[in-house]
């Protein structure tokens, strides 16, 4: 049973190994919980509408999508999670198209140990997050 106080949070990433990393690092906060997993796209939809889920984490290549694509996908399933894309490239395109399509937040996976719970909250409040490392390399404060 979820503690409805909680943000709740559904991990797609198709890399088994990064998904338990980062739910050991949302387990340690008591205002979150991970409700789910998802290795791909299609689980990740799925999940979404069953757990119904405050913010998705989502691989910025979600096979066989790009997070920004995912995002556009939860969008016309209806599902309200805000999107917080977790990536290793940080071109300002790629931060540019994930923004356009839905994507909240976007942050570098070399910084998830310093600030993903902090992008979590800062996501599910409804406001745009950009890591130093994707602010950096786009330019500019996301709109």
């Amino acid at each position: 049973m979820t503690d409805p106080g909680k943000i709740r949070i559904l991990i797609a990433d198709d890399f088994k190994l990064l998904r338990d990393v980062i739910r050991a690092y949302l387990e340690r906060e008591s205002d979150m919980e991970v409700v789910g997993e998802a290795p791909n796209l299609e689980d990740a939809l799925q999940r979404a509408k069953e757990l119904e889920p405050d913010v998705i984490l989502v691989n910025d290549y979600l096979p066989p999508l790009t997070s920004a694509h995912a995002a556009k996908l939860f969008r016309e399933h209806g599902i309200k999670a805000a999107t917080l894309s977790i990536s290793m490239d940080v071109e300002p395109k790629l931060i540019e198209h994930s923004l356009q399509h839905g994507i909240k937040g976007f942050l570098h996976k070399d910084e998830i140990d310093r600030l993903l719970v902090q992008a979590v909250r800062i996501v599910h409040r409804g406001e745009r997050y950009l890591s130093p490392r994707a602010r950096a390399a786009y330019g500019k404060d996301p709109e």
